[in-house]
């Protein structure tokens, strides 16, 4: 069925073609995909919106293969597209003026203004200020869908950060105050390879006596008073990047009390112990909860009404012990990786809730349960589990990692799901 349409636009081409002649170039199909074309045109809006911002690609062969990636992402709007015309996903004129009012109050102009200077920079044959709206209309679409859907396949579990931070954490006393206590053989005048290798084994030698005997301390004193062959002394630094100035391999400093080496430097070669990490503590302290929660989501298909409406009929239900609140989580929260564990979040930082709920989760009792809270993922009703105070600085870093592995996730995922809708459509390149 397909082909045939295929077949009839092509038909129809030449049939205009030949009556207009040299007069009217016929606006060329450059792909099908399913039931809708890309034509030319569309090719030539976005890449007279390029060409505005790089001068460099008139270039006949960087223009040819721009147009390749251009058709390539058209496609795959389509396809998406496709997807949000299931779901019903609609955008409204308020929704598009919104955007643009949000726009020319960063630009410091009006409304009317950033209209104006649109219509003016966008005159040519094939761009105008209405295909301007419908392509953020476009947009807002392919955004809503593509979040609707990622939220549903992406998840990331605690023992997930837990690893990710596990393997960055040689980086985490990367910019804290070290004092370093080192013992330096020294190279001699002459180097040469015979002498840096003799020197080598003999500092590795010292090393393993160090290590066996845990002998540093008193080698580095021995050696403050008698420094005919190796050197002691005790540097204090700012930060990590610091010992870049006198090493010549990168040091994973991890915990007080860490002897490493022998390590290669500018003057010879270093054995250090670690004497002291300092982390500035003050006023650094954050509450942290361990929740459970029941969550109603809106989505293209449930409307935020509808979905305040759901959480509160829940809500009095497990008020009025019509059902548990493990019963409501198991079988109505539309967090479905959490679901299975009766909605156990783990533990979640104060940072993560605006100060309104924060105050709500601090005066909750332990196993009690909030009134429905409305957060950017939807509705929940909360269930206190444990209360804990920890280093800011902790949370951070596992919110930080958290956010890289959900950057990485939507990736993966976003080019998961569009090689299966490209798999299950019929595609056809010109």
């Amino acid at each position: 069925m397909k082909v045939y349409f295929f077949l009839i636009l092509c038909f129809f081409s030449n049939i205009f073609s030949f009556a207009y002649g040299k007069e009217c170039e016929i606006d060329k199909i450059v792909a099908i995909v399913n039931h809708q074309i890309i034509l030319n045109s569309d090719v030539n809006q976005v890449l007279f919106s390029l060409k505005k911002e790089d001068q460099e690609i008139k270039i006949p062969f960087k223009i040819n293969l721009i147009r390749d990636k251009i058709i390539e992402k058209l496609i795959i709007d389509t396809l998406i597209l496709e997807e949000a015309r299931k779901f019903n996903v609609t955008v409204s004129d308020d929704q598009v003026n919104t955007i643009l009012k949000r726009y020319a109050l960063k630009q410091n102009i009006t409304f009317n203004q950033l209209k104006n200077n649109i219509i003016m920079s966008n005159i040519n044959d094939w761009f105008s200020y209405n295909d301007y709206i419908q392509n953020i209309k476009k947009s807002l679409k392919i955004k809503i869908i593509q979040d609707y859907v990622l939220n549903r396949r992406i998840n990331i579990s605690e023992k997930e950060v837990y690893f990710f931070l596990n393997k960055k954490n040689i980086d985490k006393n990367k910019f804290k105050k070290i004092d370093l206590n080192y013992i330096l053989l020294p190279f001699l005048k002459e180097k040469n390879k015979i002498l840096m290798s003799n020197t080598k084994n003999l500092a590795d030698q010292f090393m393993q006596k160090i290590k066996s005997n845990s002998s540093f301390d008193y080698y580095h004193e021995y050696f403050k008073k008698n420094d005919k062959i190796f050197l002691s002394k005790k540097i204090r630094l700012n930060s990590l990047t610091n010992l870049k100035k006198i090493l010549l391999n990168e040091v994973n400093i991890i915990k007080k009390g860490q002897i490493l080496g022998p390590i290669l430097g500018k003057d010879g070669f270093y054995i250090f112990k670690v004497d002291n990490i300092v982390e500035n503590t003050k006023n650094n302290l954050i509450n942290e909860f361990h929740i459970q929660h029941c969550l109603i989501r809106p989505s293209v298909i449930l409307t935020n009404k509808k979905a305040k409406e759901d959480i509160f009929y829940i809500y009095k239900n497990i008020k009025n012990r019509t059902y548990s609140f493990d019963y409501a989580v198991e079988n109505l929260s539309h967090d479905v990786y959490s679901s299975h564990k009766k909605g156990d979040l783990g533990w979640i930082s104060s940072n993560f809730f605006n100060s309104d709920v924060n105050k709500i989760l601090k005066n909750l009792k332990i196993n009690d349960i909030t009134h429905p809270i409305q957060s950017r993922f939807g509705w929940h009703i909360i269930k206190l589990l444990e209360i804990r105070e920890r280093n800011k600085q902790d949370t951070l870093d596992r919110d930080s990692a958290y956010q890289i592995l959900l950057k990485d996730k939507i990736k993966i995922e976003k080019d998961k799901w569009i090689e299966e809708l490209k798999n299950s459509s019929y595609i056809k390149i010109l």
